[in-house]
């Protein structure tokens, strides 16, 4: 267990490199070699399960994003304290909200949705499987339960994340017959996970800096239940549990 004491930028950093590791490796054993994407890369996932999925992907979405809001608000105590830190979470914000346009990122997403056979209303209000509502269901308690850095450490797997909407966006060209524009979400999100755009740092680079940040700072006491490891590898279970939801739902094996 850390216990929010101060260490120096070459500890912070062997900490958060371990968390990575960790999380790619959950990662790779419960999505991306999970029956699903095996599917969804040859071309034999049948497209009610593509729309299932992304149903309730798209309301995960939505909770994932407006909980960025309720930790800037919860945390903003801790953001004031280095200006430059409060500037990076920020730019994370703007770019989910704000890009293309006003409110953000939800408007390509609706955009992939209709491209699969989705209408607006499918994409944005639909009850979610009990499969897949636990991911997000996770990520609320750990906002209001967890410890400061638990929340940054659930999200680390947004780096995997880029490669995952890579992977789809390839499949949905190859195998679906969607051109460049119809996959703008995953080209979106492949590119603001991983690269610097329009004058922002990748989301996987600002939450990695945030860690290692609040980890030299003494900012790390972690709660019996929660702590970073497992905060980190957790969402990777929840995120294949989906998957598996919806092929369980259509009876697909």
């Amino acid at each position: 267990m850390l216990e929010g004491k101060p260490m120096s930028h070459e500890e912070a950093k062997k900490i958060v490199d371990d968390l990575y590791e960790k999380m790619h490796a959950r990662w790779k054993e419960k999505v991306t070699e999970s029956l699903f994407m095996r599917k969804l890369k040859d071309g034999t996932l049948p497209r009610e399960a593509l729309k299932l999925y992304y149903r309730n992907w798209a309301s995960f979405v939505l909770t994932i994003n407006t909980l960025g809001l309720a930790v800037y608000y919860k945390q903003v105590d801790f953001l004031k304290k280095d200006l430059k830190l409060m500037r990076m979470f920020a730019s994370k914000l703007v770019d989910e909200f704000g890009k293309p346009e006003p409110p953000g990122h939800i408007l390509i997403l609706v955009r992939t949705g209709q491209a699969l056979g989705l209408t607006e209303r499918e994409v944005l209000d639909t009850h979610q499987l009990p499969a897949a509502r636990a991911l997000g269901d996770f990520h609320k308690v750990v906002v209001w339960d967890g410890a400061l850095a638990d929340y940054w450490a659930s999200v680390v797997w947004e780096e995997a994340m880029g490669y995952f909407s890579q992977d789809w966006r390839d499949a949905l060209m190859k195998n679906y017959n969607l051109d460049l524009k119809q996959v703008v979400y995953y080209t979106t999100h492949y590119e603001a996970d991983l690269k610097e755009h329009e004058g922002t740092a990748s989301h996987a680079s600002i939450v990695r800096g945030v860690l290692e940040y609040m980890l030299e700072q003494g900012y790390v006491d972690e709660r019996v239940g929660y702590g970073l490891e497992y905060c980190a590898v957790t969402p990777c279970d929840l995120n294949g549990v989906m998957l598996q939801g919806v092929l369980d739902e259509l009876g697909i094996k």
